[in-house]
Protein backbone atom coordinates (compact mmCIF):
# COMPACT_ATOMS: atom_id res chain seq x y z
CA UNK A 1 0.00 0.00 0.00
CA UNK A 2 1.30 3.43 -0.95
CA UNK A 3 0.20 6.58 0.89
CA UNK A 4 1.49 9.99 -0.25
CA UNK A 5 0.91 13.20 1.65
CA UNK A 6 2.19 16.75 1.37
CA UNK A 7 3.92 17.69 4.62
CA UNK A 8 4.24 21.47 4.46
CA UNK A 9 4.05 24.48 2.16
CA UNK A 10 7.75 24.20 1.17
CA UNK A 11 6.87 21.30 -1.08
CA UNK A 12 7.90 18.43 1.16
CA UNK A 13 6.30 15.03 0.63
CA UNK A 14 6.02 11.95 2.81
CA UNK A 15 5.44 8.56 1.20
CA UNK A 16 4.54 5.67 3.50
CA UNK A 17 4.86 2.14 2.10
CA UNK A 18 3.41 -0.89 3.87
CA UNK A 19 2.43 -4.42 2.81
CA UNK A 20 -1.23 -5.23 2.29
CA UNK A 21 -2.75 -6.62 5.48
CA UNK A 22 -6.00 -8.55 5.32
CA UNK A 23 -6.50 -8.94 9.09
CA UNK A 24 -5.92 -6.60 12.02
CA UNK A 25 -3.86 -7.59 15.05
CA UNK A 26 -6.97 -7.77 17.24
CA UNK A 27 -8.77 -10.05 14.78
CA UNK A 28 -5.68 -12.25 14.52
CA UNK A 29 -5.52 -12.68 18.31
CA UNK A 30 -9.24 -13.49 18.46
CA UNK A 31 -8.80 -16.09 15.69
CA UNK A 32 -5.88 -17.64 17.57
CA UNK A 33 -7.78 -17.76 20.89
CA UNK A 34 -10.83 -19.35 19.22
CA UNK A 35 -8.61 -21.94 17.53
CA UNK A 36 -6.93 -22.71 20.87
CA UNK A 37 -10.30 -23.18 22.58
CA UNK A 38 -11.44 -25.61 19.88
CA UNK A 39 -8.14 -27.54 20.03
CA UNK A 40 -8.28 -27.80 23.84
CA UNK A 41 -11.93 -28.94 23.71
CA UNK A 42 -11.08 -31.66 21.17
CA UNK A 43 -7.99 -32.64 23.18
CA UNK A 44 -9.99 -32.89 26.42
CA UNK A 45 -12.68 -34.95 24.71
CA UNK A 46 -10.14 -37.50 23.51
CA UNK A 47 -8.34 -37.44 26.87
CA UNK A 48 -11.59 -38.37 28.61
CA UNK A 49 -11.96 -41.24 26.11
CA UNK A 50 -8.61 -42.61 27.26
CA UNK A 51 -6.44 -41.23 24.43
CA UNK A 52 -4.39 -38.90 26.65
CA UNK A 53 -1.61 -38.25 24.08
CA UNK A 54 -3.95 -36.12 21.94
CA UNK A 55 -3.95 -33.21 24.45
CA UNK A 56 -0.16 -32.56 24.57
CA UNK A 57 0.11 -32.74 20.78
CA UNK A 58 -2.85 -30.40 20.46
CA UNK A 59 -0.97 -27.95 22.70
CA UNK A 60 2.15 -28.29 20.54
CA UNK A 61 0.06 -27.60 17.44
CA UNK A 62 -1.30 -24.43 18.98
CA UNK A 63 2.19 -23.32 20.01
CA UNK A 64 3.43 -23.83 16.43
CA UNK A 65 0.40 -22.00 15.02
CA UNK A 66 0.89 -19.07 17.41
CA UNK A 67 4.58 -18.81 16.53
CA UNK A 68 3.81 -18.86 12.82
CA UNK A 69 1.07 -16.26 13.11
CA UNK A 70 3.30 -13.96 15.17
CA UNK A 71 6.27 -14.18 12.79
CA UNK A 72 4.05 -13.61 9.77
CA UNK A 73 2.29 -10.64 11.33
CA UNK A 74 5.62 -9.02 12.20
CA UNK A 75 6.49 -8.95 8.50
CA UNK A 76 3.10 -7.49 7.61
CA UNK A 77 3.45 -4.54 10.01
CA UNK A 78 6.77 -3.25 8.65
CA UNK A 79 6.83 0.20 7.08
CA UNK A 80 9.06 2.24 4.82
CA UNK A 81 8.81 6.03 5.02
CA UNK A 82 10.32 8.22 2.29
CA UNK A 83 10.50 11.92 3.11
CA UNK A 84 11.31 14.27 0.23
CA UNK A 85 12.07 17.93 0.81
CA UNK A 86 14.11 20.45 -1.23
CA UNK A 87 17.33 19.79 0.71
CA UNK A 88 17.37 16.09 1.54
CA UNK A 89 15.65 12.79 0.95
CA UNK A 90 15.33 10.42 3.90
CA UNK A 91 14.39 6.74 3.75
CA UNK A 92 13.44 4.96 6.99
CA UNK A 93 12.57 1.28 7.38
CA UNK A 94 11.36 -0.67 10.41
CA UNK A 95 8.60 -2.32 12.41
CA UNK A 96 7.03 -0.05 15.10
CA UNK A 97 10.23 2.04 15.14
CA UNK A 98 12.99 3.03 12.74
CA UNK A 99 15.49 0.18 12.35
CA UNK A 100 17.41 1.54 9.33
CA UNK A 101 17.75 5.04 7.95
CA UNK A 102 19.43 6.58 4.89
CA UNK A 103 19.73 10.21 3.85
CA UNK A 104 20.62 11.69 0.44
CA UNK A 105 20.75 15.22 -0.98
CA UNK A 106 17.60 15.68 -3.04
CA UNK A 107 19.14 17.50 -6.03
CA UNK A 108 21.36 14.45 -6.67
CA UNK A 109 18.76 11.75 -6.06
CA UNK A 110 17.65 9.53 -8.91
CA UNK A 111 15.10 6.75 -9.19
CA UNK A 112 16.55 3.40 -10.26
CA UNK A 113 13.83 1.40 -11.97
CA UNK A 114 15.03 -2.01 -13.15
CA UNK A 115 12.30 -3.68 -15.20
CA UNK A 116 11.48 -7.32 -14.75
CA UNK A 117 13.18 -9.91 -16.95
CA UNK A 118 10.36 -12.39 -17.31
CA UNK A 119 6.61 -12.35 -16.94
CA UNK A 120 6.56 -13.52 -13.30
CA UNK A 121 9.74 -11.89 -12.00
CA UNK A 122 9.76 -9.04 -9.49
CA UNK A 123 11.06 -5.69 -10.56
CA UNK A 124 13.48 -3.65 -8.47
CA UNK A 125 12.79 -0.04 -7.51
CA UNK A 126 15.47 1.93 -5.69
CA UNK A 127 16.41 5.47 -4.70
CA UNK A 128 20.07 6.30 -5.01
CA UNK A 129 22.88 8.74 -5.56
CA UNK A 130 26.44 8.21 -6.88
CA UNK A 131 26.39 4.41 -6.85
CA UNK A 132 24.72 4.05 -3.44
CA UNK A 133 21.11 2.92 -3.67
CA UNK A 134 18.37 1.73 -1.32
CA UNK A 135 15.65 -0.59 -2.58
CA UNK A 136 12.16 0.57 -1.66
CA UNK A 137 8.86 -1.28 -1.73
CA UNK A 138 10.30 -4.77 -2.05
CA UNK A 139 6.97 -6.14 -0.75
CA UNK A 140 4.84 -4.27 -3.31
CA UNK A 141 3.32 -5.86 -6.39
CA UNK A 142 4.75 -4.85 -9.78
CA UNK A 143 1.67 -2.73 -10.57
CA UNK A 144 2.12 -0.85 -7.28
CA UNK A 145 5.80 -0.34 -8.08
CA UNK A 146 4.81 1.18 -11.45
CA UNK A 147 2.60 3.71 -9.69
CA UNK A 148 5.23 4.36 -6.99
CA UNK A 149 7.98 4.99 -9.57
CA UNK A 150 5.78 7.50 -11.38
CA UNK A 151 4.79 9.25 -8.14
CA UNK A 152 8.39 9.37 -6.86
CA UNK A 153 9.59 10.96 -10.12
CA UNK A 154 6.73 13.45 -9.95
CA UNK A 155 7.47 14.36 -6.32
CA UNK A 156 11.21 14.81 -7.00
CA UNK A 157 10.44 17.14 -9.92
CA UNK A 158 8.06 19.21 -7.76
CA UNK A 159 10.55 19.47 -4.89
Amino acid sequence: MVNISKVDSRGSYRIVLSPNCSISWRELVLFYLFTCLVAIAVGLFFTLQGMWMVLPFSGLEMLALGTGLYLTSRKVYRKEVITLDPDRTRIEKGVQRVAQSWEFKTPWVRIIDEPRDGRNSRRRLAIGVHGAAVEVGSFLANSEKDALAFQLKDCIIRV
